[in-house]
């Protein structure tokens, strides 16, 4: 666990996701829940030993399931926006039907089997303010890498956790993606007059404004490849399996991942051609 100031921790050491943690004179704010149930009662027994006072909330940073599937451990309240509410009730006929927006790079295991899905109870759609003690937390939908992101932002301490729009020394998920509108989210994100000196990812180490070079380039690389797929005529959806392969070469992958990994993008290449497509 890592402390980002005097009560603001992340643990970036559990599979999946980072989580965080805000510790007000009210009780902790979680920022998402870990990947494994173990994991999830790891976290919470670090969070009792940082903290006697109760947890408030879970604040879901988006719908993906790997940041959201153990909600249920925690039995307080959870905050997101409101399409994260929407998709997460829908998630169980999701699961069954096997569809493309129910998967995520982790796969469920053993011990996820038979969690209940615990939708945001309090949602908003373009920005929430919480005030628990002295702490103002900004909560702001940014959509771009997945309709229903947000940042969890706060100002008096520069930090701000970004969920999937910003992911170090790995590879982003695209499948949803709004690629115009997550380059302009990380345009933000780094002029001077945001307030975050410490930006905490979805996933990976945490990093400053200049740690965002990376995550720009992969998506610039993104565009510009579906960009020219989508202006030859001669192109076909089989294509999108080579750019999937020259995107897997942005980051250092070991290789009992790459064939996963290939598909994944693929799958995730080719939702966003048939959106395009639809679109055109």
């Amino acid at each position: 666990m890592q402390k980002l100031s005097s009560n603001i921790y992340v643990e970036t050491a559990f599979t999946g996701v980072n989580v965080g943690a805000i510790l007000t004179k009210e009780g902790i704010i979680c920022i998402d829940t870990p990947t494994h149930p173990a994991d999830a009662h790891k976290w919470r027994q670090k969070l009792a030993e940082l903290s006697e006072r109760p947890i408030l909330f879970i604040i879901n940073t988006d719908h993906h399931r790997d940041r959201v599937i153990c909600n249920q451990w925690f039995d307080v309240p959870v905050i997101g926006h409101h399409f994260t509410a929407e998709r997460l009730r829908l998630y169980p006929d999701l699961i069954k039907s096997g569809t493309p927006e129910s998967r995520s790079e982790f796969e469920p295991g053993r011990d996820q089997m038979g969690v209940r899905i615990i939708a945001p109870q309090i949602t908003f759609t373009q920005e929430l303010t919480l005030i628990k003690g002295d702490h103002t937390i900004s909560l702001q939908h940014k959509g771009g890498a997945s309709p229903g992101a947000i940042w969890v932002v706060i100002p008096k301490a520069g930090v701000v956790f970004t969920g999937d729009t910003v992911v170090t020394h790995s590879h982003p998920f695209v499948g949803e993606a709004d690629i115009v509108q997550w380059l302009v989210n990380l345009e933000e994100l780094q002029k001077a007059k945001f307030p975050a000196k410490t930006i905490v990812p979805g996933r990976g180490k945490i990093t400053d404004k200049k740690g965002l070079k990376p995550m720009q380039r992969y998506l610039l690389a993104v565009q510009r490849k579906m960009d020219a797929l989508l202006k030859n005529r001669k192109a076909s959806r089989a294509m999108v399996s080579g750019i999937a392969a020259e995107l897997v070469k942005q980051f250092p992958v070991p290789d009992t991942q790459r064939e996963s990994l290939t598909r994944r993008l693929r799958s995730e290449l080719e939702r966003m051609y048939d959106a395009r497509m639809e679109e055109m």
